[in-house]
C-alpha cells in the first residue's frame, strides 16, 4: 500500500510522536501497540532469541542464510522502543539486502541512564561478532549514537572494526547545538525540540552531555569503518548528520551523506507505504551490499 507523503506525516505527527511526549512507562506500551498496525512483509521470517541474556530478534529473508550480517541498534531517545517496533522496517531492509539482520536490546533510561545503553549494546555487538565475524553495524536516532560509540570503543580497544556503519537520522549531539534542532522544530513529524531536551537530560543523568560517549559528534572519528548517513531535510537532527559526515571526512573516515528533501526523522520506517522511504531503503542496501563481499 502506498500513501501520500502528507498523510504519513500527519499520522506520525498525531500518533507515533506521542511515544516521545508521553512518560516512558506509557510511551513504551503505546508504541509497541502501534507497531502491530504495520504488517511484516511476505517472504521474511521473524525469529526470537537472546543476546547477552537479553531478548533479541533475528529477521531472516526467504532464501538468505540465518547467520546475520547486520546488527541493528534501535532508537527511541534511549527511553522507548524495542526490536518489536522495528521489525517491519528491518524486514524491508533485510529483504533489500538479501541477508539476515539481528536486533539486540539494551536497558532504557531513565531507570538505566548512561552508560547502561552503551555497555549493553557494545557487549551485544561483541557477542554477535564473535560468532559471525565483522558485521555491518547500523542504527537510527539514539541507536545511531550507540553505533558510533561502539565503533569508537572497538577501535580504542584494538579490536576488529565493523565492516561498515549505516546510520539513520543519528542523534549524536545531545548538547543540541545543531542549527536544525531549532530551525526544523515544527517541521519534523516525530520529534519536538522540547522532547529531545528532556530525553537528553534523562539519559545523561549525572554525566555531561558534551562527553564524547554521550555525544559522539565530539569524539575522535578517525579510523572508523565506511559509513552511510541518511537524514531527512526537515528533521531535527539533519544538521547533526551533516556535521558528523564533515567531521568523519576530515578525520579520514570514508563517509557518504544522503539527505532526502521534505522528509522527517526516521521516515524510512514507512518503507511499506511511503515511496521516498522505500527508495531510501534501496539506497541503503545498494551501499551496504558490497561490504558483504
Amino acid at each position: 500500500m502506498r500513501l501520500p507523503r502528507r498523510v504519513v506525516w500527519t499520522a506520525d505527527r498525531h500518533l507515533a510522536s506521542r511515544s516521545f511526549t508521553l512518560p516512558p512507562r506509557l510511551g513504551r506500551p503505546y508504541i509497541e501497540a502501534l507497531s502491530f498496525l504495520d504488517p511484516v512483509p511476505k517472504g521474511v521470517d521473524v525469529r526470537h532469541g537472546s543476546v547477552m541474556g537479553r531478548k533479541s530478534r533475528l529477521i531472516v529473508p526467504e532464501g538468505a542464510p540465518e547467520a546475520p550480517r547486520v546488527v541493528w541498534v534501535h532508537g527511541g531517545g534511549f527511553a522507548v522502543n524495542s526490536p518489536r517496533v522495528y521489525t517491519t522496517f528491518v524486514a524491508y531492509l533485510a529483504r533489500a539486502l538479501d541477508t539476515s539482520v539481528i536486533m539486540p536490546t539494551y536497558r532504557l533510561a531513565p531507570e538505566h541512564p548512561f552508560p547502561a545503553a552503551l555497555e549493553d549494546s557494545l557487549a551485544a555487538y561483541r557477542e554477535i561478532a564473535a560468532k559471525h565475524g565483522p558485521l555491518v553495524l547500523a542504527g537510527d536516532s539514539a541507536g545511531g549514537n550507540l553505533a558510533v560509540n561502539i565503533a569508537v570503543a572497538l577501535r580504542d580497544a584494538g579490536e576488529e572494526p565493523p565492516a561498515g556503519m549505516l546510520l539513520m537520522s543519528p542523534w549524536v549531539d545531545l548538547t543540541r547545538s545543531g542549527e536544525s534542532v531549532r530551525a526544523n522544530d515544527g517541521k519534523d513529524a516525530i520529534l519536538r525540540a522540547s522532547d529531545v531536551a528532556r530525553k537528553a537530560s534523562a539519559y545523561a543523568a549525572g554525566a555531561s552531555v558534551a562527553d564524547p560517549r554521550v555525544s559522539p559528534l565530539h569524539a575522535d572519528l578517525s579510523g572508523l569503518p565506511p559509513t552511510l548517513i541518511q537524514c531527512g531535510s526537515d528533521e531535527l537532527f539533519v544538521s547533526e548528520g551533516s556535521d558528523l559526515a564533515s567531521r568523519m571526512d576530515a578525520a579520514g573516515t570514508p563517509v557518504e551523506l544522503d539527505v532526502t528533501d521534505g522528509m522527517w526523522h526516521d521516515f524510512q520506517m514507512h518503507a511499506g507505504m511511503l515511496p521516498e522511504a522505500a527508495a531510501a531503503v534501496e539506497r541503503m542496501a545498494a551501499w551496504a551490499k558490497p561490504l558483504f563481499d
